[in-house]
């Protein structure tokens, strides 16, 4: 329940202005949000007066923009409002998207965007913009910059809906895509991971015969108590479920905040499972368990097999040395991360009321 770069705040008086006409907030103060995840907030008005507004936000652990030869990728963000904003509300109202950058360290990161099939170049560490009733969007990464993309940039995107209302908030419609075209014949689709989805062990199966399979992971830390970067452990079961290969990432950075007090992202990291686990690797459909060791984070999978590839769902899950009460220990972690989240949300919005 975070926004981990509220500048969006600090845009709301240049939002305003710019909407002609559309606004994303209520004027309700009973404004309730409980299917959004990040629940309601207040923003001040350009012209004075308080908002109200339901906020959903989350995570795409990973982006992959420019490159050379072959190895050349783009990424696209790609959303849509919900019917709901013709449906029941005035027509002028819209939801609010934001959409922040950054490195594998956490730190913003500036990529050159288009929009749409446009070919316009804006480059940019933060994009924010309304959509109206049933209106799609799609966004272009590709690369770093002011540069000629010549290479593979990586990181995160962090994602926030503004919406005047739960329906709109619930019902928003967020993907990532990954496409290397034409060197590889693969487009990658992958979800969004919610603010209140994120978790200390996830798991996935795969099959890596280093031959024409291959299976990745990526790793997002998500947690806001820890100071230090933060190796994981990747354990490896075969089609017995016995353990069959461990290994472990390098250190990941915690969640940073930057001089103005704003929480910003986590580090993420991305491999091969073979790049982390040494030992041979099971024949077969394997399972891999990612464990954060009690650290908050956010995890994705992606299976190639020889032209194809495709994301590989993962579920939560609880390591064999984690007992009852230390499971109980960790959600309770969860729900205090995501409390603390919220209240740091509160106060920069209050940081920005003396502002305007």
């Amino acid at each position: 329940m975070l926004f981990k770069s509220l500048r969006v705040f600090g845009l709301v008086a240049v939002a305003a202005a710019a909407l002609q006409g559309q606004t994303y907030w209520s004027t309700d103060s009973s404004l309730e949000c409980p299917n959004s995840t990040d629940g309601m907030q207040t923003i001040p008005l350009s012209g004075g007066g308080t908002g109200y507004v339901c906020v959903s936000s989350g995570t795409f652990v990973w982006l992959a923009a420019g490159g050379s030869g072959t190895n050349t990728w783009k990424t696209y963000l790609r959303t849509a409002t919900s019917a709901s904003l013709a449906a029941d509300l005035a027509p002028q109202n819209a939801m609010l998207v934001d959409y922040s950058f950054y490195d594998t360290n956490g730190n913003p990161l500036s990529l050159d965007t288009t929009s749409g099939t446009g070919s316009a170049v804006t480059p940019t560490n933060e994009l924010t913009f309304t959509l109206g009733a049933n209106q799609p969007s799609q966004i272009n990464l590709l690369g770093a910059a002011n540069t000629n993309h010549s290479s593979t940039i990586t990181g995160s995107v962090y994602v926030t809906f503004v919406c005047p209302d739960d329906t709109t908030c619930f019902n928003a419609n967020a993907q990532l895509i990954y496409s290397a075209l034409p060197g590889f014949p693969w487009a990658l689709s992958v979800p969004l991971a919610e603010d209140n989805s994120f978790w200390t062990q996830f798991s996935g199966v795969g099959i890596d015969d280093q031959v024409s399979n291959y299976v990745s992971i990526v790793v997002n830390n998500e947690d806001i108590t820890q100071t230090t970067p933060t190796s994981f452990t990747v354990q490896v079961f075969d089609s017995n479920g016995k353990l069959a290969a461990s290994g472990t990432t390098p250190p990941i950075a915690a969640v940073t905040v930057d001089s103005s007090g704003n929480l910003l992202q986590g580090g993420t990291y991305g491999a091969l499972v073979s790049q982390i686990v040494t030992s041979p690797l099971p024949s077969g459909p394997f399972k891999v368990l990612i464990d954060s060791g009690g650290v908050l984070c956010s995890a994705e999978m992606l299976q190639t097999s020889g032209p194809s590839a495709t994301s590989v769902a993962v579920a939560y899950d609880v390591s064999a040395d984690v007992t009852a009460t230390s499971a109980s220990q960790q959600k309770a972690k969860a729900a205090a991360a995501r409390k603390a989240r919220a209240q740091a949300n509160a106060q920069r919005i209050a940081r920005r009321v003396q502002v305007q």
